[in-house]
């Protein structure tokens, strides 16, 4: 079912939402994929897009359906997670799973918000979270969706893994210290085999 057809489903709310796509597009490149709410069986209530920036070798997977969910978010929500292209599948996955835990709380996330794991979330990393984040490449305009009359629709938050001993830093420091790290450190947080910096 289309984002549109879904909106006309869910009380018409589908006008405020008049191009996103074009929007993710702009700046997250043509899609290259996309995978339905329902493939493995049950309606999860959000499929998930591919976009390529070929010319940053990036992909970026944004969930599509996430804003229609009963998860309180004012504005709406979706989540994407960018990664070089060969680590596509691990971005499909961590986009999957927050917002399995979105839905099935009935919950939404905040700017700078840590979501953390007790197990790696990715096998073989020492990535055990993602932080809530605006975009480290695309402009604000991607993570802030308006309409028409410059009112804020949505928030696109993109999902920056952490490691463990970088989560134990936030618990400590806080995110503006891990940013700073981050910063000084010139990390490349596309990259989903980076060391850590704590």
């Amino acid at each position: 079912m289309s984002a549109e057809k879904q909106g006309i489903t869910t009380g018409g709310r589908a006008h405020r939402f008049v191009g996103l796509a074009e929007n993710l597009e702009h700046h997250a490149g043509p899609p290259s994929g996309a995978e339905p709410p329902n493939v493995r069986g049950e309606d999860r209530g959000y499929g998930l897009v591919f976009f390529q920036r070929e010319e940053y070798h990036l992909t970026t997977v944004i969930s599509s359906g996430l804003r229609f969910q009963p998860i309180g978010a004012d504005p709406a929500q979706e989540l994407a997670c960018t990664v070089y292209r060969e680590q596509a599948e691990a971005a499909r996955y961590l986009v999957d799973l927050t917002s399995q835990l979105l839905v099935g709380l009935n919950t939404h996330l905040v700017p700078d918000q840590i979501v953390p794991n007790e197990q790696p979330l990715l096998a073989g990393t020492e990535f055990h979270a993602v932080l809530a984040s605006g975009h480290p490449l695309f402009p604000p305009e991607f993570t802030r969706f308006t309409d028409t009359e410059g009112t804020e629709q949505l928030q696109v938050f993109t999902l920056l893994p952490v490691t463990l001993g970088e989560l134990n830093f936030v618990l400590d420091s806080g995110v503006a210290a891990l940013r700073r790290q981050w910063a000084r450190f010139e990390v490349d947080v596309f990259d989903l085999g980076r060391p850590s910096v704590a």
